[in-house]
């Protein structure tokens, strides 16, 4: 008994079964598909190709049949000859194989034309061009796959589609806009007890340590109850944060940042003053904190409200997209901290080069929470909430 041909039936598994369909043009051509296919195979790519098949007698009609039909693709090498004969403009007595299989070919597309147009690629090997891809397969209108040398690099786009590994994929969806309205009713506060706690920047970082600069912290405190994480999410929770606060452009690309955490809280935080003093933080008990530095200037630092207010509507979103539980409600609350060698001003004048400081300023500006919003109604209004806060900051820093 003959040995079986492993072209006479598809085994399921890594490997794509792909039909070569080509014509006889010349002696130089049938020698290009074989070295075409024969580089395929070498790259995992199950090719069934009729000179590989040539073991016993057949049934050459119902061998194409079949193995068109069983195939994960079909490649169409295109030629003068193959155009021709597809767009039926060839002699009916040569290429009858390849007459078979286009009738076959245009019957399927015709059948199911969005599963076949998927199945049946146009290849055009070196010195061929789109002009003979037979206009059953759109040669202007769908995609063709140019093989110009027998290369992974040359070939790259074809055997992305048959290994079915797309060169760019989508990054993971991330949560939905929030577009606050621009007019209507402000968003719905709810009162706050004098006093609520919260744990400002200088009581997280290490003792005696001091920022080069003036730093905003703004902090999102729970207002209502909530239970305490567990410290297993504050270990998990690291990572994220340093991811989320470097693409939502609180850390550089390049900025160097420590992760870490505690029985107490979770963190990122800059690691380079010279770079900008940033982070972003949670605590155990629910409270969301971050902070970033004032814009520097010729002279001193420059408390830009309006810029300010983009910061601070940035930094919500960012610490509102922290993907731990979160309470029913948050009080907000901002700090700047040192206030020397800070002014009043815009951006404008970061290149002036005379300003007028304040004199004996405070060494530390709190603005403690004063009203609590549900997450939703913060989500939704928190430009509202930023302009808010940035007011706060700038009266008590004229005082």
């Amino acid at each position: 008994m003959a040995q079986e041909n492993r072209y006479d039936s598809h085994e399921p598994g890594d490997h794509p079964k792909v039909f070569v369909s080509y014509t006889h043009d010349s002696e130089q051509h049938r020698e290009a598909v074989l070295t075409f296919a024969d580089f395929l195979v070498r790259h995992g790519i199950d090719v069934v190709l009729d000179r590989w098949a040539t073991d016993r007698r057949r049934d050459w009609q119902a061998w194409m049949t079949a193995r068109i039909t069983e195939s994960d693709y079909v490649l169409v090498i295109a030629s003068e000859g193959y155009r021709r004969m597809g767009d039926g403009n060839g002699p009916d007595d040569l290429n009858l194989g390849g007459q078979s299989e286009a009738a076959l070919l245009r019957d399927l597309l015709q059948g199911d034309r969005a599963t076949w147009t998927a199945k049946i690629l146009p290849v055009l090997l070196a010195g061929h061009g789109k002009e003979e891809i037979p206009k059953f397969l759109q040669p202007n209108a769908a995609d063709r796959y140019e093989v110009r040398a027998n290369t992974p690099e040359a070939a790259e786009s074809l055997l992305r589609v048959l290994t079915r590994q797309p060169r760019d994929v989508p990054p993971p969806l991330g949560p939905r806009v929030v577009l606050p309205p621009r007019s209507g009713a402000a968003p719905a506060r709810i009162a706050v007890p004098d006093g609520i706690p919260v744990s400002w920047r200088s009581e997280l970082l290490p003792p005696g340590f001091r920022p080069q600069g003036p730093v905003v912290e703004v902090h999102l405190i729970p207002a209502s109850p909530f239970t305490r994480y567990r410290m297993l999410q504050l270990e998990r929770i690291g990572d994220e944060l340093a991811a989320s606060a470097r693409a939502d452009g609180l850390f550089s690309q390049s900025q160097a940042i420590s992760v870490g955490s505690s029985a107490d809280a979770a963190w990122a935080v800059s690691t380079d003053w010279r770079t900008g003093e940033c982070g972003l933080a949670v605590l155990r008990g629910g409270q969301r904190t971050c902070w970033f530095a004032l814009p520097s200037a010729n002279i001193g630092w420059i408390l830009d409200r309006a810029d300010l207010t983009s910061k601070l509507t940035e930094r919500l979103d960012l610490l509102l997209r922290i993907s731990l539980p979160a309470p029913d409600s948050f009080a907000p609350a901002i700090a700047l901290e040192p206030v020397s060698l800070t002014r009043l001003g815009n951006l404008s004048e970061v290149t002036a080069n005379s300003a007028s400081l304040p004199l004996n300023p405070p060494e530390r500006l709190r603005v403690a929470p004063e009203e609590a919003f549900l997450v939703d109604e913060l989500r939704r209004s928190r430009q509202d909430v930023a302009e808010e806060l940035a007011a706060r900051l700038t009266v008590a820093f004229r005082r």
